[in-house]
């Protein structure tokens, strides 16, 4: 039987993860992150590791959402960094971030493991 708080973990995780991917995207094309970088660059260091934990976090992967929450402390960094700079657009980061990092963690402790799950056939009892 599942916990009945792993819906609303699945939705912290999406949610927190495509609008921190969204809110990204837009700061460093309009301008309103790290201003002085290039945009490719920018992309490239802030964008792309966000898509390693993608497959993982859509199927629904225990282990993903493991170690996707030490990957979601990078944009809690990022979004002190930009503090600065432009205190809505980070506060607006620090909060998808922190929406993003819950929701993993929740689901990381409270899915069940794969083996408790489906037994395998070698433990069944044979009668």
């Amino acid at each position: 039987m599942h916990h009945p708080i792993l819906p609303l973990s699945r939705i912290l995780t999406l949610v927190g993860y495509g609008l921190l991917m969204i809110i990204l995207i837009l700061g460093i094309v309009l301008k309103k992150i790290y201003i002085n970088m290039p945009e490719g660059l920018l992309l490239i260091t802030l964008v792309v590791p966000l898509l390693f934990p993608l497959r993982g976090l859509l199927q629904a992967k225990r282990y993903t959402h493991a170690w996707g929450s030490f990957l979601s402390c990078w944009y809690l960094v990022i979004g002190v960094d930009v503090w600065p700079e432009n205190p809505a657009l980070s506060a607006v980061i620090l909060l998808c971030t922190t929406v993003w990092f819950t929701g993993m963690v929740l689901f990381a402790r409270f899915s069940p493991f794969d083996w408790k799950e489906i037994p395998s056939e070698r433990f069944k009892k044979s009668k």
